[in-house]
This record gives structure tokens, sequence and C-alpha cells, in this order.
């Protein structure tokens, strides 16, 4: 019997310390990377309590149920990682970007908060499903910049949506119906700050391997932890 399999990896790259974490949870269908912020001592332990919350999570249900339930996983998250920055940290930042991919019955739900990405790769087209909650990707929306202009943009790592950034987490979601040709890519910012989509799309066309993925983005430059994870039908 086929099912949807993800092949994740995530690597410091030329950081010390790797704050970014990932989930793969192929028989309930859920997926996600997770980009911590604040440092070795508050990012890598935010992504964590998120990873944890996304692993220990009961799933069941059509994809609204569970697009329910990673919601709620997620804003408990948010606040247990609130109380810790506060009672720990002071005002020190502490937080994290992150998308879920959830596939069931030939449905899809994502889920985000920053700029981690979902992609949808076809065999003549690869796609963002998801936007990035950051100033730049509105000036992208409106039409003052592209996609390069954007990746070169002093403000292109500012963001306004995190796990972690406020008392009141909105998290933005999608549901569409997937494709059994159609392979999908969960990045962190360190991959796609430096690859652009039709980079992407031909790593993929070529059939890269997610370790492959992370290399070309190191070559290309990243200075940020790396993650991704590519998810097909097998």
């Amino acid at each position: 019997m086929s099912c949807w399999r993800g092949q994740g990896r995530t690597h410091a790259g030329r950081r010390p310390a790797n704050e970014d974490a990932l989930v793969c949870r192929d028989g309930e269908g859920l997926w996600a990377v997770i980009d911590g912020m604040g440092g070795h001592d508050a990012g890598d332990l935010a992504a964590t309590m998120i990873r944890h919350a996304l692993e220990n999570l009961a799933l069941g249900g059509s994809i609204a149920h569970r697009l329910l339930a990673v919601d709620a996983a997620l804003q408990s998250a948010n606040h247990a990682i609130r109380h810790h920055a506060a009672m720990h940290l002071g005002s020190k930042p502490m937080g994290a970007t992150v998308v879920v991919l959830l596939i069931h019955d030939g449905e899809a739900g994502v889920l985000w908060a920053g700029d981690a990405r979902l992609y949808r790769h076809e065999a003549s087209r690869t796609s963002a499903i998801t936007k990035d909650h950051t100033p730049v990707q509105a000036l992208v929306d409106a039409g003052e910049i592209n996609e390069e202009e954007a990746m070169r943009h002093p403000r292109s790592h500012v963001i306004y949506q995190a796990i972690g950034n406020g008392d009141k987490l909105k998290l933005e979601q999608a549901r569409f119906v997937v494709e059994a040709d159609q392979q999908f890519l969960l990045t962190t910012d360190g991959v796609h700050s430096v690859l652009r989509v039709p980079e992407i799309h031909q790593l993929l066309v070529e059939g890269a391997s997610e370790s492959a993925i992370l290399k070309a983005a190191l070559n290309a430059g990243s200075r940020d932890n790396v993650t991704a994870i590519k998810i097909a039908l097998t």
C-alpha cells in the first residue's frame, strides 16, 4: 500500500549551534520544520518545545479536525514559550517560525507562522503554497519588488508573526487536494533565502535528496541553519 513519506534533515550550517528542528510522522501524515529564534539558550529550546508538542499530538478524523488539533497544540506551545521566557529570560526574545503539512485521504492542510515555507512540486512547476509573514512579502504581493529583490532586501529576515512572539498567536492555514504525482518540500529560511524557486524546481526535477538540497543552499552562501523535508507518495 502506497503512502506519503517524508525524508528530512537539519544541519547547523555555518553557525555554532542548530536552532532548527523537524518532525516526520509518516504514519499520521504530519511533517513540520521549525526555526528557533533567540540564540542557543532560547531558540533551540523554543524549537524543541514545538517539536515535542507536534510529536506527542494525537491525530484523527478529517483534515479539518487535524488542523484544529495542530492549531491547539501550537497555541499551547506559544503559551508555554511565553511563560518560560517571562520566568527565565526577562526581555530576551524567544520563539520560532513553523510550517506544518498534514495529508489525509487525498486532502492536505498547512498551517504556518513566520517565514518557514511549503512548496508544491509538479513535473512542470514548483510553487510556494505559503506566504511569508514579513514586510518584504507584502512588498512582493503589492508588485513593488520581485523575488530576487526580496531575497536581497535588507529587511528580508524581519517577521511579524511567530510562535512566542505575542500572547495572541494567529496561524495562517490553507487546504487543497493532493495528486499522486506531486511532491512537497518544507524548508526553513536558511534554504529559501538563497535558493530561488527556479533553482528549487530544478533540484526537485533532478531528484535531489533533502541532503542535496541543504548542500545546495550552503554552497549558495547560506549563513543560517538549514532544514528541509521532502515528501512524496511511495
